[in-house]
């Protein structure tokens, strides 16, 4: 998967049994606008959200030191907004 756009990039606790941080991007990927996360030092993405949660323009990304999976996304006129994995 390649990343064509990259708006915004953070960093976040790494997933268990990786040694590097996970990385979050609000941009486009394959093909695809959305919201994404790499545990694999950016090797592949997965989209972690979906077409009926768009939230603007994303101003900044990062995700939590402490706690992995949960981002935190500052929207343009928004607030800032974050998410957990599903479970």
């Amino acid at each position: 998967q390649n990343v064509e756009e990259a708006d915004a990039i953070g960093f976040g606790r790494a997933a268990d049994g990786t040694n590097f941080p996970t990385l979050y991007l609000s941009g486009n990927v394959g093909g695809v606008a959305g919201i994404f996360r790499s545990t694999d030092a950016g090797a592949s993405w997965t989209r972690i959200n979906d077409d009926a949660h768009q939230f603007g323009a994303i101003s900044r990304l990062s995700g939590d030191p402490r706690i992995f999976g949960r981002v935190y996304l500052a929207t343009s006129g928004r607030g800032v907004i974050y998410g957990d994995p599903f479970k």
